[in-house]
C-alpha cells in the first residue's frame, strides 16, 4: 500500500514577512499582486491581507526556473 505523505501546514504571511521572504519591496508585492504578477493576497477582513506561504513558495520557485530558463518575464 502506497505511504500518504502528511499534509503541509497552512501558514499565512502578511504582507512584511512576504516582502521579507521575498527581498521584494513591500509597494513592488502590491504592485505586482495588481498586475497579476505575484500571487494573489486573502482578504480576512478589509484592512488585513495575507498570502498563504505555499503560493509564495511556489512563485519564487517558477520565477527562478524562468530566469534559470534565461526568461526575465
Amino acid at each position: 500500500m502506497p505511504q500518504q505523505q502528511a499534509p503541509q501546514a497552512l501558514r499565512f504571511l502578511r504582507l512584511c514577512e512576504v516582502a521579507h521572504k521575498t527581498g521584494m519591496g513591500k509597494s513592488t508585492v502590491l504592485a505586482w499582486e495588481s498586475l497579476g504578477r505575484f500571487p494573489q493576497a486573502v482578504r480576512l477582513s478589509p484592512t488585513l491581507r495575507v498570502w498563504l506561504e505555499s503560493d509564495i513558495d511556489k512563485w519564487m520557485v517558477e520565477k527562478h526556473a524562468k530566469v534559470a530558463a534565461g526568461s526575465h518575464s
